[in-house]
């Protein structure tokens, strides 16, 4: 104990050092912080700026190429979709070939004269089967315009060029066209239907080996249906396929079709340009580099446009689009369940006829 100096004196003495040392602390910690928010802001508004410059010229240069290409008699149907993770097409692009992007597509097709060639560019991994037949159908109209003979392999009105990947649905598309142009890495792949979230085959296998009795009802009225689905699918497949990917002088050859229809194929499995030519259609390996700098000026705009950014993303300040609108959070809890949720999704897609490709 200091002589002379009261106890009690010393002890608040001491508490008041402490609390004034707590709130100095506290007011240099809130003035770091406040610097930090400040600093974030600022790094958040120059990298909208940023995004927002990237975006501009993307889309510019998107228009750009779009013009060069359709010169002259030429139609361009781009179906250049947002293959990205989340639940959310970015910049209002597709995730896969639906309905309203289809109409669009045909009427296009439809309103081109008799002359008109039509450019089709693909990049996608499929989408439902209807719009997909949609749009291939529209394409195999157009050539019945021309008059007299025509010779798609000597003389392609309609080409399909693929830079990267056309999947599925995109195959089907791709098969309508008189010539099929496919970057070296680029790939195709099956058109077998995909029914209430399963290739249709497994169900007939499913069945084969569980029996009808062991099975659950719903999966047996999906089998059902897929069946039925199959034969039309074959059907319109057969339909499409454009005589230029069939041997010369053999028009009602099938084979192309019903193997790449067949079930045999895994869904995802990647058609390479060789083993395309391989199976007889007609392709190469010529892609313009105006169609490379389309297809990645539209990738570069879905990847930059702020619109659908998530809330972590969302700011008022800076240019190119205030707050965050549309943006996507996954939804967490019980995997089961939501797994659970996603096949009783599918199935109620597939009873209303939504079937995949």
């Amino acid at each position: 104990m200091l002589e002379g100096i009261d106890p009690s004196v010393l002890i608040g003495s001491v508490a008041a050092v402490v609390v004034l040392l707590a709130l100095i602390g506290f007011a240099v910690m809130a003035h770091i912080n406040r610097q930090q928010t400040t600093h974030d802001r600022q790094q958040i508004v120059k990298l909208r700026r940023k995004r927002f410059a990237d975006y501009a010229a993307a889309k510019q240069e998107y228009q750009r190429l779009r013009k060069k290409i359709e010169t002259g008699n030429t139609v361009l149907i781009d179906l250049i979709h947002d293959l990205g993770d989340d639940f959310v097409g970015r910049d209002s692009a597709q995730q896969q070939i639906a309905f309203d992007e289809a109409f669009e597509a045909v009427a296009s097709i439809r309103q081109a004269n008799a002359r008109a060639n039509i450019i089709v560019v693909l990049h996608t991994l499929g989408g439902y089967a209807r719009p997909a037949h949609m749009i291939a159908m529209a394409l195999k109209q157009h050539l019945k315009k021309i008059k007299g003979h025509h010779n798609g392999r000597r003389e392609p009105r309609i080409k399909a060029y693929i830079p990267y990947v056309a999947m599925s649905g995109g195959t089907m598309i791709a098969l309508a066209a008189d010539k099929v142009v496919m970057d070296p890495t680029a790939s195709l792949g099956p058109i077998d239907t995909i029914y209430g979230g399963f290739p249709s085959d497994a169900y007939k296998a499913l069945l084969e080996q569980k029996g009808v009795l062991a099975t659950q009802d719903v999966l047996v009225m999906l089998a059902h249906e897929a069946e039925k689905y199959d034969q039309y699918a074959l059907k319109v497949a057969r339909e499409i396929v454009n005589p230029a990917h069939k041997p010369h002088g053999k028009p009602q050859d099938n084979s192309l079709a019903d193997h790449l229809a067949s079930g045999r194929l895994s869904h995802s499995q990647a058609i390479s340009p060789k083993e395309a030519k391989d199976l007889g259609m007609n392709v190469s390996a010529k892609v313009p580099e105006a169609i490379y700098g389309l297809v990645d000026a539209r990738i570069r705009m879905i990847n930059t446009r702020l619109e659908y950014e998530g809330p972590e993303g969302a700011d008022d300040e800076g240019e190119g689009g205030g707050r965050a609108s549309g943006g996507h959070t996954r939804r967490s809890g019980d995997p089961g369940e939501e797994a659970k949720q996603r096949l009783d999704h599918q199935i109620r897609q597939s009873l209303r006829g939504l079937v995949r490709m």
